[in-house]
């Protein structure tokens, strides 16, 4: 049986997911970044693969012909992370789909699968599985792949993500999804998968990868990622987890499935969250099958943040890491991954939190364990008292953040990218942008408002904000009670950029109900109110953001979403706009 928390998944936060990241790895994955992964508790680094890339065989060898690159830049960076005590881990989404119009699908149209259009993007086509030929692609591929280099395993979505196979984007089971993307099918249009069940598909992917890998190294191991199986079924996937070879790592998402009240409403968290403690039923029925089956499990959840705010380094929700990882010690995790393509900062409080709670010993009195990692991380000198009350302020703050249900706002809200985000005079009806990705502003918030209107938003964001800023001052009496450290100055600037963001979001919903139909260039005394409001808000918010660089930098698209210049930018412009305001109120 594998001992608990053996593998401790991690990423490099300068690799870029969306661009090519193996031609640049040994660039953006130095020496020091390495050994901040290490030193930050963990022992392995994923990075997405494409297997066409680096093993394209004669399906692919056509289009591909960079494949030693690829090659010649893993094995160095296997080489180099396992100086660290670090192990490579490929997450992959295989057999990979293509876009419509790549040129493969004129020269190959039987292996042509079920077609998706994933919002505004080109339609891509999912390459069959089905097929003898793409199967003998992926098992030549895998067995290649794991002979050539130094890799621990795989981590493998077969639902959901990218066009992958055949079913990956077609929802089966509408009872066991009940907020589905509107892009899903509600058919396969493949006239092979079709015939099959999801199910069937799905773990046959699986089982030939796993056959394909241990064909070359029996050491290494293969994650089966659950992530939207219940578009097919319910938990615990036993139609698809009892198809698998017992030694298949079934991996769960901590949240994902578990409910939340809102504003005496009661919705479904289909995302990670670490203001939603966990964990979910599903993620419990997952557990408890894994036990009894005697199989290996790990978790899939987030350590420094999640798309609730993706802009700072880490949300300090420790009561809610705390009850997360004493759970999966009693679920005898074998493992987790702690981030996805954000969230990837280092040497943070969360990420030396998760540390200490992954070590041999394990307090069960959570107030006492908060206790002692405030004194280990702030000094002993540091009223630590007084931090863990900020920290449960923080955590009952967050109860007023609008998770769950739909996930348009936690998708297209402007909360990443708030401090930066302007109050506009007019609204002209600009679709919100993807917060994670490069977008310009879009100023239609009926977008982000699915599951929670525009109203509730705003009063939700108007009770966090101040109960976020209560525990802050809190934070702060802490570094006025005695000598104060780099770290206790670090986090509790970051609490400050949380806190003025939240407050910055408040104040944008509640413009926008008061302005978007409006035509007017005048102001009324409440629009005015809430103008000053965001100044002292910004004007606050500012020193913290100059203080640190991490701020505002969005690891997934590798952009920054706001900063001290465009913060700077918003205040001259309000200020102007107060003062125009005024010089028209005194004619």
């Amino acid at each position: 049986m594998s001992k608990i928390f053996e593998d401790r998944i991690f990423r490099c936060g300068q690799s870029n997911y969306i661009e090519d990241e193996i031609l640049s790895v040994n660039k953006t994955h130095t020496d020091d970044n390495l050994m901040a992964i290490a030193d930050s508790g963990f022992n392995g680094i994923w990075l997405r693969l494409k297997l066409r890339d680096i093993v394209p065989g004669k399906l692919f060898q056509e289009y591909y012909r960079s494949s030693d690159k690829y090659l010649r830049e893993l094995e160095k960076l296997g080489n180099r992370a396992s100086r660290f005590g670090l192990k490579v881990w490929p997450y992959m989404t295989e057999p990979l789909g293509m876009k419509a119009s790549h040129s493969f699908w004129k020269a190959n149209p039987e292996l042509a699968g079920h077609t998706t259009q994933i919002y505004n993007e080109e339609s891509q086509i999912a390459l069959c599985s089905s097929i003898q030929e793409v199967q003998d692609y992926l098992h030549d591929g895998f067995s290649t792949l794991f002979k050539k280099l130094p890799l621990a395993g795989a981590i493998l979505i077969t639902s959901s993500e990218h066009v992958s196979n055949c079913w990956a984007h077609v929802l089966s089971n509408p009872n066991t999804y009940p907020v589905p993307e509107a892009f899903w099918a509600r058919k396969c249009r493949c006239p092979r998968c079709s015939k099959y069940s999801p199910a069937k598909v799905i773990s046959s992917i699986i089982t030939l990868i796993y056959n394909s890998i241990h064909s070359a190294n029996k050491r290494a191991k293969v994650v089966a990622w659950d992530w939207s199986w219940n578009m097919h079924s319910k938990p615990p996937y036993k139609e698809i987890s009892e198809l698998l070879p017992k030694q298949v790592i079934l991996m769960g998402d901590f949240e994902r499935g578990g409910k939340v009240k809102r504003l005496n409403k009661t919705n479904v968290v289909e995302e990670y969250s670490l203001i939603y403690h966990g964990p979910s039923p599903r993620f419990k029925s997952k557990t408890d099958y894994a036990l009894k089956q005697h199989r290996p499990l790990w978790a899939r959840l987030q350590v420094n943040t999640t798309h609730e705010l993706a802009t700072i380094p880490n949300l300090p929700m420790i009561v809610s890491l705390y009850r997360k990882f004493k759970f999966l010690r009693e679920s005898k995790a074998s493992g987790f991954m702690g981030c996805w393509n954000f969230a990837c900062c280092t040497n943070t409080l969360n990420t030396f939190a998760a540390k200490e709670l992954c070590g041999k010993k394990f307090d069960n009195n959570q107030k006492r364990w908060l206790t002692g990692l405030a004194k280990k991380y702030f000094g002993s000198q540091i009223r630590a008292d007084l931090v863990v009350k900020a920290w449960y302020g923080f955590d009952r703050a967050c109860r007023y953040y609008p998770i769950g249900g739909n996930n348009n706002f936690l998708y297209f809200s402007p909360v990443n990218e708030a401090l930066s985000y302007p109050l506009v005079l007019n609204f002209i009806g600009i679709p919100m942008g993807g917060s994670w990705v490069k977008h310009d502003f879009g100023d239609r918030l009926e977008d982000t408002a699915l599951t929670y209107s525009l109203k509730e938003i705003a009063e939700s964001f108007g009770k966090l904000s101040q109960r976020w800023s209560d525990a802050t001052d809190i934070y702060e009496q802490a570094l006025a009670a005695g000598k104060v450290s780099e770290r206790m100055r670090e986090e509790f600037g970051v609490a400050k950029i949380i806190g003025g963001t939240f407050r910055s979001t408040y104040n944008i919903y509640r413009w926008y109900l008061l302005r978007h139909k409006k035509k007017t260039q005048k102001m009324s005394a409440v629009e005015l109110d809430i103008i000053a409001d965001e100044l002292a808000n910004l004007q606050a918010t500012l020193p913290y953001v100059e203080a640190d660089q991490r701020a505002g930098f969005h690891q997934e698209p590798q952009w920054r979403m706001f900063d001290a210049e465009s913060i700077r930018q918003k205040i001259t412009l309000l200020s102007r706009r107060c003062e125009a305001s005024k010089t028209y109120l005194t004619r």
